[in-house]
């Protein structure tokens, strides 16, 4: 038991003990920090122990008793703890501002001002504070004033300690400007933060500097007396030698500055470029992207000339008095940098396929020679504000920034031109999916067969023209630009239209576009060459109908009267062409004359003619049923369908019927409903009510089709129907 009541005495003394222990550490660091604040607070007073004080004093009373012009001050260096005590009669050890620490002995002029040498040296050491700027502007003024005053006296010949004086000072003053450049890039740094929202930018305008730049109110003090000190204003004295030792040291101050600026703006442009590097060119303004593209480039350059204008804002308002004149090109260089190489995926993009990005050029070359204009406009006048001289090569090539890219787009742009039209002539046989046959019969590259179909060079080339006029100034500025009329032919010794001059035409323009459609319906003419006969007829009248019908639903007047006039020759000469193959047909009816002597009416030869004609006849209208059931007439053409249908209709049907009406009265018009269909046998024709089939029956005897002891002049498989059977099976093939 008394164990147990001895070890519970010993926790509450040890209880006891810790509390008082934890009393006395929470009373020793308030303690800590009330010194701290006490030593933060008193540090600016340079106080300083007293015997060197003394020393100080009896330097300065021995100094007055001795005759001279001049007066000696000692201040013993302000990091030792012992000062050596004067020696009366003796020339004490004189010491001043100095950041070694062995000083040299300074020799002051009376009056450099009511702090000591001491305080200011430990101020301007310390560095400025943010909160405290008027005492070391303080600091910096008396020793930037003794520092002149000095190098004043040395450069009259003054010698004596002045010399190392102003290497001291000028150390000083040196150190307390780092401070100053130091405090101004840290705060510059920290207060940039994130890059600015472009987008609002380029909506509402360049924004104000406080809102463009948030350090700009900390930082106009540290601005405007660092001005102060390089460019002091009247009244205050010129400072040569302090300005000769900043000039340098501000240069490189002003450099890292604009570099910092440089690095944020390019940020800044990056959202936009991200942008325009997601955008697919997409060939000829498919699904709008290359519009898009365009449009991405030109805002990275309007993005960059409202930074400009925002960036001058903030230099005339950070700078006022002497805005420097490097600041705006170094800051920009940057920036530019990567403009200048966000344009070079996109031309090179062009140069694989001018022609296929022809509008892509067109639509950056106008967009850039107007913005080249626009830039060079705002650059002059921000450099005016800054007072920067447009001399120098950095400020020529950042005037002229723009120009190389303009006239390397310029360039393609003038290529797409005649690439186009090689383009065309060159084009491979593939047609679009199943346009013009109606039953999918077209193909992609010319590799399984002919296709009487819409050529994917006609679709190309009408999608071309109908984009065009969008252009047209421009395109007619480029084109007048050439030194040659008709330069996209590069010199070809025949053009491909009739048009004879741009004049003529009304306009080079249109001009241009006219020699594009001649190109086109010489393609089209020899494509059409290497296909069956009926077939090539059949491509040249879609295609030239679907030129004809795409043209003149333009919204623009873009086809001149001699290109319309080219193209209405060109579709007559087709359609004379179709036709003459359902003229041929009817051809096949009238026999050539017999070489021998005369023969009856009745005779042999001249039925067996007859008899030949009519299966000429059949089977070539079977043969022309079977093209234009494979390749029609466009389904997308009803008007041309339906007047190609009719005429041929009437043609055949009038055809066909004088022939029906020379076999009258040779025993046919008794046997006029006995023959098979052109389609195999399975549909009858005729409305005799005798049906016969030969296969069955064999043939009937001679005299049983007609009068008694005629002579039947066809068999049933000779005449294959009425002329209304005929014009019936003609007119299906245009349905």
């Amino acid at each position: 038991m008394d164990e147990a009541a001895d070890l519970a005495l010993l926790d509450q003394h040890l209880l006891k003990t810790n509390l008082l222990s934890q009393r006395m550490t929470g009373i020793l660091g308030q303690l800590d920090t009330r010194l701290s604040r006490l030593d933060k607070t008193i540090a600016p007073l340079g106080l300083q122990p007293l015997t060197r004080k003394a020393a100080n004093i009896d330097a300065v009373l021995a100094s007055l008793s001795r005759p001279g012009p001049y007066r000696s001050v000692s201040a013993s260096n302000p990091t030792s703890s012992s000062t050596p005590s004067a020696v009366p009669g003796t020339k004490p050890n004189v010491q001043g501002y100095s950041l070694a620490p062995t000083l040299t002995p300074i020799a002051s002029v009376p009056g450099s001002g009511a702090a000591t040498p001491a305080d200011e040296t430990a101020i301007l050491t310390r560095g400025p504070d943010i909160m405290a700027l008027g005492e070391f502007f303080g600091a910096m003024d008396a020793v930037t004033g003794d520092l002149e005053r000095m190098w004043k006296g040395f450069k009259e010949g003054r010698g004596g300690a002045r010399e190392a004086g102003v290497r001291d000072l000028s150390a000083l003053v040196e150190v307390g400007f780092s401070g100053i450049a130091q405090l101004f890039l840290k705060i510059a740094r920290e207060g940039m933060g994130r890059t600015y929202e472009i987008d609002h930018m380029l909506s509402s305008g360049p924004p104000t500097p406080p809102n463009y730049f948030p350090p700009l109110p900390t930082l106009l003090p540290l601005t405007t007396y660092t001005l102060s000190l390089l460019h002091p204003a009247s009244p205050r004295p010129a400072l040569p030698k302090t300005e000769s030792l900043l000039a340098p040291r501000y240069a490189e101050l002003i450099s890292s500055f604009a570099d910092m600026r440089g690095e944020w703006m390019r940020k800044s442009l990056g959202v936009l470029l991200g942008r325009v590097e997601e955008v697919d060119e997409g060939g000829i303004w498919e699904m709008g992207r290359g519009r898009e593209k365009a449009g991405g480039l030109v805002a990275l350059w309007e993005g960059m000339i409202v930074l400009t204008e925002a960036e001058t804002l903030l230099i005339t308002t950070l700078f006022p008095s002497h805005p420097p004149a490097s600041l705006l090109p170094q800051s920009l260089s940057s920036p530019l940098s990567l403009l200048s190489t966000a344009f070079n995926p996109t031309i090179s993009t062009i140069k694989r396929s001018v022609s296929t990005h022809a509008f892509l050029a067109i639509e950056l070359y106008a967009s850039l020679q107007t913005m080249s204009a626009r830039w060079e406009a705002t650059l002059t006048k921000c450099l005016s504000m800054t007072r920067t001289p447009p001399t120098g090569s950095e400020v020529r090539d950042m005037l002229t920034a723009l120009s190389g890219t303009v006239t390397t787009i310029r360039g393609l742009a003038m290529r797409s031109f005649p690439e186009f039209l090689v383009d065309i002539r060159t084009a491979s046989g593939g047609n679009g999916n199943g346009t013009g046959n109606g039953n999918g019969n077209g193909n992609g590259g010319g590799e399984r067969g002919p296709s009487a179909g819409i050529s994917d060079t006609t679709h190309s080339t009408l999608t071309y023209l109908e984009t065009l006029p969008a252009f047209e100034v421009t395109v007619e500025t480029l084109l007048q630009s050439s030194q040659s009329q008709r330069s996209w032919l590069m010199g070809a010794s025949e053009a491909p239209s009739p048009v004879r001059s741009a004049a003529e035409e009304g306009g080079v323009v249109k001009l241009f576009v006219a020699d594009i459609l001649g190109t086109l319906i010489i393609y089209l003419k020899q494509r059409a060459s290497t296909m069956k006969r009926v077939i090539g007829q059949t491509f040249l009248l879609n295609n030239l109908s679907h030129i004809r019908n795409t043209t003149a639903g333009f919204n623009s007047d873009i086809i001149g009267p001699g290109a319309e006039d080219m193209l209405n020759k060109a579709f007559r000469e087709a359609k004379s062409a179709y036709l003459s193959e359902w003229t041929s047909l009817i051809g096949l009816l009238t026999p050539p004359t017999p070489s021998g002597g005369r023969f009856s009416g009745g005779g042999g030869g001249d039925r067996q003619s007859l008899k030949d004609g009519a299966t000429a006849f059949f089977d070539r209208l079977a043969e022309l049923e079977g093209v234009g059931s494979g390749y029609p007439l466009s389904r997308q053409d009803p008007d041309l369908r339906d007047r190609i249908g009719r005429e041929v209709e009437e043609l055949v049907g009038r055809g066909y019927g004088g022939f029906w009406g020379r076999v009258q009265g040779r025993g046919v018009e008794k046997c006029k409903g006995r023959g098979e269909g052109a389609r195999g046998g399975e549909e009858r024709m005729g409305t005799g009510a005798e049906v016969h089939e030969e296969e069955e029956l064999g043939p009937r005897p001679y005299g049983q089709c007609g009068e008694p002891g005629e002579d039947r002049i066809f068999a049933a498989a000779d005449l294959r129907g009425t002329p209304e059977d005929v014009q019936r099976r003609v007119g299906a093939i245009f349905r």
